[in-house]
């Protein structure tokens, strides 16, 4: 496996999260849709994906259900890991990959998405490069594993994990738009609330 830093083509910077969710939706075929297809269809953009995706299904709702913040925390691990040790493809498991969902709810729940995102696009732009370059996305794979295993105590809690998955949400967001300011407001928000997990579980129970 190659160990280098990100590198992305110009095409592919100028690509709003919004179109990359619109690729989302079309990959795969067929009435399920496969992990392994989500990742081919996003694969040029890194990890970001690979970690927005069981981070925002940990921050709605469905993260309230016993046991998803413990396997989206460790989904997340994986992908922060290669992260952390420079890796440049993401790769998981074969037994994730053939994990599939429901296309026709899943396509549903992206496009309800773009109403955000066609306003985050507004926001965020390629900035801060050194943020995610090789050394950069060492730190936040490094950061990123401390707030994915902060959601496994937090799962315990109904609905408390939404606040270490909603931090994740915000720097995988900035992974896929190459936003280091906003990645870096996710990582300090993240640490944040890793500083406060004892204190929040103790107010919780």
């Amino acid at each position: 496996r190659r160990r280098s830093g990100l590198i992305e083509d110009e095409a592919a910077a100028r690509e709003t999260l919004t179109q990359a969710l619109e690729r989302l939706e079309q990959a795969g075929n067929g009435e399920q849709l496969a992990v392994r297809d989500m990742v081919h269809s996003v694969n040029d953009r890194g990890f970001g994906p690979l970690i927005l995706l069981p981070a925002l299904i940990t921050f709605l709702p469905t993260g309230g259900i016993p046991g998803v913040p413990a396997v989206a925390a460790m989904i997340i691990v994986i992908v922060s890991a290669q992260m952390l040790l420079g890796w440049q493809d993401p790769w998981l498991p074969k037994r994730v990959m053939r994990l599939t969902v429901e296309r026709q709810r899943f396509v549903e729940l992206l496009r309800k998405s773009h109403v955000v995102t066609r306003r985050i696009d507004k926001v965020i732009r390629p900035r801060m490069q050194w943020v995610v370059s090789t050394k950069g996305t060492r730190l936040v794979g490094f950061v990123t594993i401390l707030v994915a295993l902060s959601m496994i105590p937090t799962g315990l809690i109904p609905f408390l994990t939404a606040l270490p998955s909603g931090f994740l949400v915000i720097l995988s967001v900035g992974l896929v738009a190459r936003d280091g300011l906003l990645v870096l407001i996710g990582m300090a928000m993240g640490g944040a609330s890793i500083a406060m997990l004892p204190w929040l579980l103790q107010q919780a129970t």
